[in-house]
């Protein structure tokens, strides 16, 4: 009987401890791995988005400009040729 309250009590201990032990790492790892502060956290994805947001607006800006550009190219070409077609009709008395 005392074999089995003594296994049983070895048992328990060696349990308890290893569930300290474990608990001990588990919180050290998640320490390093974890940010300092749910602050930090917060601005660095705060600061990436604004970056992010940054560039897009950039781009977006730069694209319509070439598309201002593009479109008022097309519309002298198609006055230029209007003009010249409209003066070949004079020339041929249509």
């Amino acid at each position: 009987m005392f074999k089995r309250i003594t296994w049983f009590t070895v048992g328990a201990v060696v349990g308890a401890g290893g569930t300290v032990v474990g608990y001990l790492k588990a919180r050290d790892a998640a320490r390093e791995l974890l940010p300092d502060s749910v602050q930090d956290a917060t601005a660095r994805i705060a600061r990436t988005a604004d970056s992010g947001a940054r560039v897009v607006a950039r781009l977006t800006s730069d694209a319509i400009g070439e598309w201002r550009d593009t479109a008022g190219d097309a519309k002298r070409t198609r006055r230029q040729t209007e003009q010249i077609l409209r003066g070949q009709l004079e020339r041929s008395g249509l």
